[in-house]
Parts: structure tokens; sequence; C-alpha cells
């Protein structure tokens, strides 16, 4: 299977998440294709054309940006993951689960399919969350397997009742990088996948996308190199990372390694997958996103450089 990202967008009855999918629909793609899987495809509220002639796939609808939005059997989940992938093409997979189910096990179903999960994406009502909490225990799973917590419809409490619940989605989910939103209406890229693109981009052109990171708050650099890495090495790098790295991203080439490998860091949360890449793919990537990042960028750039695997030092280390 080719690989795709995935991200899965969740959240209790009401809080938003067809909003915040539709904000992104219409505003944060810059261009790249993406496959909506939700339950029901009508909640999304955008025309297109419908697609057929798709085996496992209820629904799809071509979408005006040149994305699709889709319905899927949830009992042949893996055929019809796969089947939108070789049909369209995907940079992007978002699933919108539905507002009563735990995420764990999509997430779950996810992994097993071969697909890298990018990023779980919990939306939060910030004027029902409490009552939620109380009166059912899968909210409680929601916050606590969110990497990205949406805190939604802030426009409708006050200060201090906002500062309470986020301190509350803290205490429940202290991993979690936290959002504030009005109607779903989300500024930041660092969320999905493509905005992780994004960056990538814009690491290369510093002076370019110096103003643009200034106003989310996020920093970003690259690290480069032409050497294959030892694997325990990089691992402890990824496990290490500093709390102000939100995101970390790449394709590197480990020693001994035939396949390359693609590493995802979000909030802590480490996922390694393997590649099949041409022989002449030789430079690492990756791309390191978040706050406060002049503080640790030397020192994340020297660990990773003393994880490269040079071949006078190979040679030494067999003697």
């Amino acid at each position: 299977m080719r690989h795709v990202a995935v991200d899965i967008v969740t959240g209790f009855l009401g809080s938003g998440k067809t909003t915040l999918l539709r904000h992104v629909l219409e505003h944060g793609l810059k261009g790249k294709p993406v496959a909506l899987v939700v339950n029901e495809i009508g909640e999304v509220g955008i025309d297109g054309q419908v697609v057929t002639g798709l085996n496992y796939v209820e629904k799809m609808v071509e979408l005006s940006s040149g994305c699709i939005c889709c319905s899927i059997d949830e009992y042949r989940f893996d055929l019809a993951i796969q089947e939108i992938i070789e049909t369209v093409h995907p940079h992007l997979i978002i699933i919108e689960s539905t507002g009563l189910a735990d995420p764990e096990p999509l997430a779950y179903r996810v992994k097993a399919a071969g697909l890298n999960l990018d990023a779980v994406i919990t939306v939060v009502d910030a004027g029902n969350v409490e009552r939620f909490l109380g009166e059912t225990e899968v909210a409680t799973a929601q916050i606590g397997a969110a990497d990205f917590l949406v805190v939604n419809k802030i426009d409708l409490v006050g200060a201090d009742a906002l500062t309470r619940v986020e301190r509350r989605l803290r205490k429940l989910n202290a991993r979690a990088v936290q959002f504030r939103s009005v109607r779903g209406a989300i500024d930041s890229e660092v969320l999905f996948a493509t905005g992780v693109a994004s960056y990538r981009d814009r690491a290369r052109e510093p002076r370019a996308a110096s103003d643009h990171l200034h106003r989310d708050a996020f920093g970003s650099f690259l690290y480069r190199s032409a050497v294959e890495l030892d694997q325990p090495a990089f691992e402890r790098v990824l496990e290490r990372l500093p709390d102000d790295v939100i995101r970390a991203k790449g394709i590197v080439r480990l020693l001994g390694r035939d396949w390359h490998c693609l590493f995802n860091v979000t909030c802590g949360r480490t996922e390694l997958g393997w590649l099949k890449l041409p022989d002449d793919h030789l430079e690492n990537q990756a791309v390191f996103i978040g706050r406060n990042l002049d503080r640790h960028r030397a020192g994340i750039l020297e660990a990773l450089r003393r994880c490269e695997r040079h071949p006078e030092h190979r040679q030494g280390e067999s003697r």
C-alpha cells in the first residue's frame, strides 16, 4: 500500500467537528488532495459530484477543492481505504469519528491497515465539556487520546471559565497541545499533515517564512544529511526531544536497513514506518516544528550529527 498519512478528528456530539472540517477544506489544504472519511457525508454540506464505481466505498463526493469526501463500509475498512488510496491518490486522509466513539480502536485499525497515524485531533465544546465529562466516559477517552485539543466555541464562555476548561484539559491530557477556536476556525497549519509539508517547504527558505511563523507563534528548522544514521541513537534523540517541539517528521536512512525510515513525532508520541525508495534517494530530511526553537535547534542538530555513521566510522567500529 502506498504511504499516506491519516489524521483522526474526534470530539463529543455538538463539539464542532464538522464545522472545523469545513473550515479546513475551504482554507487549509494548500492545494493538496485530501480524502475525508465521515459517517454522514451530508453533514459536511459541500456541493460536489458523486463518484461511483468503487466496490467498498459506500458513497464518494468530489469536492470543488479537488479533494473527495466519502463514507466507507466499516466492516471492510482496510479494503475501502486501500481502494481510496489507489483511486484518488490523496496526500492525506482525514477520518471524522462519530461523537460517541472512543478514537483508540480507530487509531489501531489505521495502523493495522499499514497507514501512518499523523495525529488525533479532539474538538472540545468549551461551554459543555464539564457536563460531557460527567455524563460519559467516552468524552474522557477522546480527550485522553488527543495529540491536539481544539477548544472550540470560546466566544460563548467568559475568560475565567475558559481558563478553568483549559486547566481541566491539561489534567486529563498534559501531552496534548491546545488551540482556541471560534466556529472551528483554526489559523495554525500545525494540526494536519499538509501543514507539516508547508513548514518543510518554508524551512528551506527561512526569509520567506519569518513573518508567517511569527504570527502563528511557531518556528521550524530542517535537518539534512547524506549519511546513514545509527537507529538506537536516532530513536533516543526522538524520545528526548524537548516539549517545545510539537512536531517532527521526515525520511532518514538507518544503518543496516534496506528500507528508508519514515518517522513522525507528534506532541511526544513517536511513530516509525518503513518505505521502499529508489537507491539514489540518499538524503536524510527532517523538519522540526514548535515554539522557542532558537533554544533547542543547535542541540537537536548536534544530537542528530552524533547519530551519523560515516563510512570511515563504520570501518573503525568493525575492527
